[in-house]
């Protein structure tokens, strides 16, 4: 049986801690979503920047940028919040990294492993970061236009793993071939882009 690269799954069982690196990439995720999907959900019209300002740490950056340049508006506005948003927990990270890196003693990679995890938020900023998923879970992701479509999105799937599953001949040969029918349908459709599922989807249901 082959290893996985780097031991990750011994890194579980031992339940040791990932590279700083890695560790660096989970929180450089979490800053990037929040800040796209603040955005993107402006930009799609679910939610405005005025709601966003009922986040007391968007407000703050939001009046900032507005003090600094009072003519600033719309989109302009809200890239700055956001890059303002975005530079403060990068600077917040380096500065509780460094600190946590000094506590533990860390030195080496194996030091790494076995200590807590030491790349993340200061306690405030962590706090900031928690009210903005938060806020944005009630207001954006749970928002009736977004159910609808996750709901129509799930049917989609449902109706092609259905159709596929009765008639797999439809899949291309690598899949149709298979042996497991169930597990090469669900591969196949996890493959899909959305807009071939809902073009097949179309295609199916005419039939």
């Amino acid at each position: 049986e082959a290893k996985e690269p780097g031991g990750v799954a011994r890194r579980f069982i031992d339940r040791t801690q990932p590279s700083l690196e890695a560790q660096l990439t989970n929180l450089a995720d979490e800053m990037a979503y929040n800040a796209h999907d603040m955005d993107d959900g402006v930009r799609s019209g679910l939610i405005t920047i005025e709601q966003l300002c009922d986040l007391p740490w968007f407000a703050q950056h939001h009046q900032a940028v507005l003090t600094e340049y009072p003519q600033v508006q719309g989109r302009r506005l809200l890239h700055e919040t956001i890059r303002r948003m975005l530079s403060a927990q990068v600077y917040d990270v380096i500065t509780a990294t460094k600190e946590a890196i000094a506590r533990h003693g860390i030195r080496n990679v194996d030091d790494v492993k076995h200590a807590p995890v030491s790349v993340l938020f200061s306690d405030e900023m962590k706090l900031q970061s928690t009210q903005i998923k938060r806020w944005l879970l009630s207001n954006l992701y749970r928002h009736e236009q977004v159910m609808q479509t996750t709901e129509h999105a799930k049917q989609v799937v449902r109706d092609l793993f259905a159709a596929y599953l009765k008639q797999p001949g439809l899949m291309p040969e690598a899949y149709a071939n298979q042996t497991d029918v169930p597990r090469a349908v669900a591969d196949y459709i996890a493959g899909m882009t959305d807009r071939f599922a809902l073009r097949e989807h179309d295609k199916l249901v005419s039939l």
